[in-house]
């Protein structure tokens, strides 16, 4: 045994499915692989790497230096290969069976391709549920690493020894990351790491740091402040010079007893836990937090991440799609359906802060492309069905193809949710609400030194942030019904609910099946300038052959009187500005591949939607798609019906 203090260091490096091939290129430039050639040259320097599978199947392809060292510092014991879920999903949003397959999956990766199964995993944004000590233990999985924070909650004080916990009598073992070293290394002068350091070993402890690698050269600054500085190569020659001991962590597992048996709550790092919050109860947790006593604070514990799921409608959206596809695959049991949606399921586009990629559209994308790739290989059903998909209470109607699957919501004002386009393996409607984020109001910044933590950045809102800040009143459906005056019209804002002089929208529809068609209807009333007018409101929606979705759309005026309004359906698709125009009263889509037709030929408007978010470079404008609004003034008589054909066809590329 040895029980000596000793630095135990784990660096996880991931890079999302679907990020943009140069972001992996500078990573590799700027980040991992300047890192990797620099502890080469530190034999003694023992520690622990996790890189998630889209980056290790990455480098196998197109970084062989990087996998040439890293293989040879796993053939000499200098770095220990964490394990985790292969395609980096938060392993307690996903069913069990997925839990366990992509942790084997990545074990099963490691030992074929670098000699050994991972006994320890790095647990994706350290979200922890107790639950989670079963499942890694049916994997084989002997530990893994957890913020200080969450020992904090369950009263734990010494920070610098492992413990045990278990589930259904399944134990597993956790390290506490230590905060203050996450925060020194490497931002910090070495003389400030020493006299950390000599605190922990006068007490014979364990100093563990696990922490993002991108913060050794991808984080703002660090670049020039790791490697061209020379912090790096400086705090490797100290760690020699001052006699400090690093080991890896199965090392430390096999050299001394765990502190203590503990049952930590669900928890994730201290930022994590307060992004998910809403702005105001962000403001009143910080607060609270400030004005209460040290040994207080334990008690108080910010959010919980399955709130992402609340506080963003697309993310919920999105994770109840990864569950639906999920059990499709299961039935299925097909090997390529099931990589499909392990891909799928990647963390990054279930939610948002500092990091995170919820606002990002491409990674998005990504992650539905991967879904619908496997939904179409699981050849799920095709015909109209009733579910409660988004477990409000209330339910959805699902209809699929071979071309295109549909999701409508009869209490959401009858709206399309979701429209997929399986050949392009496509979410056409997967657009990004504008709403209140806690940074909006952010304070100035005055600048901030190389080497400064992310999380300690202050940026500068942009001029265009009050265009950017007028929020949506809810999610961005399609095929919603409009009612507007006979001048209104919205404006680049794409704002057509504040301008609605209808009371349709959110309104509960009616739902029947007749057939291949779902025909969604409601009464509502309509302000006009003689009065509020009672209109009745028919869509029939269907699939048909060769690749079509079909919506007819009847207007009647249910009083005796004549009316006068302009009605518009209005459809917020996902698309760029390359790829979509305007011709003769409709709307190609995707490169020409699909259009969007009305008949009769309406007014037709298109908006662009965009959004403002923070990242770890500062603020970003992000296009998210369009709002195609068609429009027709209506004069109707007493009891006078209108109808309208929309059409979505696929043009196969022609």
């Amino acid at each position: 045994m040895n029980d000596t203090p000793a630095l135990l260091l784990a660096l996880h490096n991931h890079q999302p499915v679907g990020n943009f091939r140069s972001v992996f290129e500078t990573a590799f430039e700027d980040c991992y692989r300047p890192f990797l050639r620099e502890i080469r040259k530190h034999p003694a320097v023992r520690f622990a790497a996790h890189y998630s599978g889209p980056l290790l199947e990455y480098m196998r392809e197109r970084e062989p230096e990087c996998w040439d060292i890293l293989s040879e510092l796993a053939s000499r014991g200098q770095v220990e290969l964490l394990g985790g879920g292969f395609y980096e999903p938060i392993l307690t949003t996903i069913p069990e069976a997925d839990r366990i397959g992509q942790l084997r999956m990545m074990s099963d990766f490691l030992e074929r391709h670098f000699g050994a199964r991972p006994r320890g995993i790095w647990l994706t944004e350290r979200v922890w549920e107790p639950s989670l000590a079963g499942t890694l233990a049916r994997a084989g999985i002997e530990y893994t690493l957890l913020d200080e924070e969450h020992f904090h909650y369950a009263g734990i004080r010494n920070l610098h020894e492992y413990y045990l916990t278990e589930d259904e009598g399944l134990p597993l073992k956790l390290f506490p990351i230590d905060k203050t070293l996450r925060y020194l290394i490497p931002f910090q002068a070495l003389d400030k790491v020493r006299t950390y350091w000599e605190g922990i070993r006068a007490g014979g402890g364990l100093a563990i740091l696990g922490d993002d690698g991108e913060k050794f050269g991808l984080w703002p600054g660090t670049k020039t402040w790791v490697y061209e500085e020379g912090w790096l190569a400086r705090f490797l020659d100290f760690l020699a010079r001052e006699n400090i001991r690093t080991a890896t962590f199965a090392e430390a597992l096999d050299g001394r007893p765990a502190a203590g048996r503990v049952y930590l709550p669900p928890a994730s790092y201290e930022e994590m836990m307060e992004w998910v919050l809403e702005p105001g109860a962000a403001a009143a947790f910080k607060s609270l937090k400030a004005s209460v006593p040290d040994e207080a604070r334990r008690f108080l514990r910010g959010g919980f991440f399955r709130e992402f799921f609340l506080k963003y409608p697309e993310s919920h959206h999105l994770h109840q799609r990864m569950l639906m596809i999920s059990g499709e695959v299961s039935r299925s049991d097909k090997a390529e359906a099931r990589t499909e949606l392990y891909k799928g399921e990647c963390n990054d586009p279930l939610w948002h802060g500092v990091f995170g990629g919820l606002y990002l559209p491409h990674l998005r994308e990504a992650s539905y492309e991967h879904l619908l790739k496997a939904e179409a290989l699981a050849d799920p059903e095709t015909d109209w069905r009733e579910t409660d998909f988004d477990l409000d209470g209330r339910p959805e109607w699902i209809r699929r193809d071979r071309t295109f699957g549909l999701i409508a919501k009869p209490s959401a004002g009858g709206a399309l949710v979701e429209i997929d386009h399986y050949p392009l393996s496509r979410n056409l409607s997967d657009v990004l609400s504008r709403r209140p984020e806690s940074y909006h109001s952010a304070p100035e910044s005055h600048g901030a030194a190389d080497g400064k933590s992310i999380h300690d950045l202050v940026k500068k809102l942009p001029a265009e942030a009050e265009k950017l800040c007028r929020y949506d009143r809810g999610p961005r459906y399609s095929a919603l019904d409009r009612f507007l005056g006979p001048d209104a019209m919205p404006g680049e804002a794409a704002d057509t609910a504040s301008a609605d002089r209808g009371d349709f929208a959110g309104r509960i529809y009616e739902a029947a099946v007749l057939g291949p068609v779902l025909r969604l209807s409601a009464k509502g009333l309509v302000r006009t300038d003689e009065g509020e007018v009672p209109v009745r409101i028919e869509k029939d929606i269907s699939l048909g052959p060769g690749g079509i979705i079909l919506l007819e759309a009847k207007i009647l005026n249910l009083s005796d009187a004549p009316a006068r309004f302009v009605y518009a359906s209005e459809w917020n698709l996902y698309q760029f500005p390359e790829e979509t125009d305007l011709v003769e009263g409709a709307a190609r889509l995707c490169a020409g591949r699909l259009r969007l037709e009305f008949k009769p030929v309406p007014v037709m408007r298109r908006f662009p939607l965009e959004t403002i978010s923070q990242s770890e470079k500062g603020y970003d404008i992000i296009h998210q798609g369009y709002c195609f609004c068609p429009s027709w003034t209506l004069v109707l008589s007493g009891r006078e019906e209108f109808r309208a054909r929309i059409l979505l066809k696929d043009y196969r590329g022609a």
